[in-house]
């Protein structure tokens, strides 16, 4: 076994088990010891663990012993056996082409598929995208060469000795054998929001014609004294708390504020403490109309009173997110003990459009908790480059040797590609020797590198699991810095 740094306060532990038959079960056995020995959450990957952030330092080596222990033993009973069967029309895009390729009839394809009973193994790059397996055999196909732009909610598709069900309309790469159009992957109102680890999934062929779609339920209307009414908003203005920390074994990332300081200090500023829901403006103008009386900061500026009717115009500034804050907060539902978007997954509702009505909870009052100095959030003077600490690894293997070099000695500039989930830099290409075979796990600030060595930076609603090496990890502090610049900001990474 292996213990890789993966940034601060974080290890990737690699069982080095991938060719064992029962990888999924030593890696989930493993995973439950160490989340009841009190650590604090533990990612799943294919015979990847990571532990983020470590319990303490003092205790990475014994939990390094208790996972070898669980790795070679099996001592603790198999995770819930409980057994999903899962409607599926077989009419997928790819269904004649992989007939052809194989040489064998599209209906031997469909048996092949539905036959086996599948377990979970581990979560994926999308919120209750489940990787199911093992598919053996004649459907043990690699991605796509070229993914597509976008695949449908729902697709059931397979590849990588893998077969999943997408959640939500994304980009992927599978080959796409049909839809299950009457299964809901991702259910943030349960415990368990989404498949986990363990479970027993069958796929059963059926007619569209016999299947009876559940009608979605409506999100509940929250009655409050005072709103503010959307009259314009950037592309990706969201509701963010701080965020779901400790969800990462169910499949869910951190999410929370691209920039804590100033979000903070707005919330301080308005009297919400340490965890008020605030807006998040990244890059562009938000306006809002107040129907009600509505106490407000911006970025930690004096508390103002926007009276009924009045409205606040939010304009950009030289860094590339800023933080509305209200009294008492933004009135979101809590959903998995958060109140912040998660766009990827629909949890909390979807960006602010024009039109949106945010309800607001709180008063008039007296406030005093503002221009408090210790919140540094300062803007970088444009053309500058900027200095980013990074911690190198967890897959120096995957790379040539002067790549960690090259990373550092070089100017990488932010690309207007980017949102919360993460942001490509330009800039020169990274020599990579190889793709992940199997799925690990991610995290905030991990720098990918992608086959064609560009670099990508993880932010707050990363996936949780990915399939790019990652040649390092930015540190907090660099976290926080990255999200101020603005596009076209030259950057260099300094190792630390």
């Amino acid at each position: 076994m292996k213990a890789l740094p993966f940034g601060e306060r974080a290890f990737l532990l690699d069982l080095e088990i991938d060719h064992l038959p029962d990888r999924s079960v030593r890696t989930r056995t493993a995973a439950r010891w160490l989340l009841a020995s009190g650590q604090p959450d533990v990612a799943v990957g294919a015979g990847t663990l990571l532990l983020d952030p470590i319990f303490s330092w003092t205790h990475l080596l014994p939990a390094c012993e208790l996972v070898q222990r669980a790795v070679e033993r099996r001592c603790l009973p198999e995770l819930s056996r409980r057994r999903h069967v899962i409607p599926v029309v077989y009419d997928g895009p790819d269904l004649r082409e992989l007939g052809a390729r194989l040489r064998c009839d599209p209906q031997e394809i469909i048996r092949l598929h539905a036959s086996p009973t599948y377990r979970v193994e581990l979560l994926g790059f999308l919120p209750g995208f489940a990787y199911l397996g093992p598919v053996e055999g004649l459907l043990a196909l690699p991605r796509r060469e070229v993914p597509r732009p976008s695949v449908p909610a729902k697709s059931v598709g397979v590849a990588a000795g893998f077969t999943g069900i997408y959640p939500q309309a994304s980009p992927g790469g599978w080959h796409l054998l049909g839809r299950a159009p009457t299964f809901h992957a991702f259910d943030p109102t349960t415990g368990a929001p989404s498949l986990l680890p363990g479970e027993e999934i069958c796929f059963r062929p059926s007619r569209e014609d016999d299947l009876t779609t559940p009608e979605e339920t409506p999100a509940p209307r929250l009655f409050c004294s005072s709103r503010l009414r959307v009259v314009a908003a950037p592309a990706c203005a969201t509701v963010q708390d701080r965020g779901r920390p400790g969800k990462l074994h169910l499949g869910l990332p951190p999410s929370g504020p691209l920039d804590p300081s100033p979000w903070l200090a707005a919330n301080l500023a308005v009297g919400n403490g340490w965890d008020g829901a605030a807006i998040e403006i990244p890059q562009g103008v938000l306006e809002v109309e107040a129907q009600g009386k509505v106490w407000y900061s911006v970025d930690g500026e004096a508390p103002k009173l926007l009276a009924d009717g009045e409205r606040l115009r939010i304009p950009g500034c030289e860094r590339a997110v800023r933080y509305l804050a209200v009294a008492g907060g933004v009135a979101a539902p809590v959903l998995q003990g958060s109140r912040s978007v998660l766009p990827s997954a629909r949890l909390g509702g979807r960006p602010l459009r024009r039109g949106d009505e945010i309800p607001v909870v709180g008063a008039a009052g007296f406030f005093t908790n503002y221009g408090n100095p210790i919140y540094s959030f300062r803007a970088h003077a444009p053309g500058i480059p900027v200095d980013l600490p990074v911690i190198p690894g967890p897959h120096l293997e995957y790379f040539e040797p002067q790549a960690l070099d090259l990373l550092t000695r070089e100017i990488f500039t932010v690309t207007r590609l980017g949102d919360r989930v993460g942001v490509r830099l330009a800039g020169p290409r990274i020599p990579v020797i190889g793709r992940l075979r199997l799925p690990v796990p991610m995290r905030r600030g991990a720098i990918e590198v992608t086959g064609d060595g560009t670099l990508i930076v993880l932010g707050p609603d990363h996936p949780v699991t990915g399939g790019y090496p990652v040649l390092a990890t930015l540190t907090r502090s660099a976290q926080k810095t990255l999200a101020r610049l603005l596009p076209g900001h030259p950057i260099r990474f300094r190792v630390v």
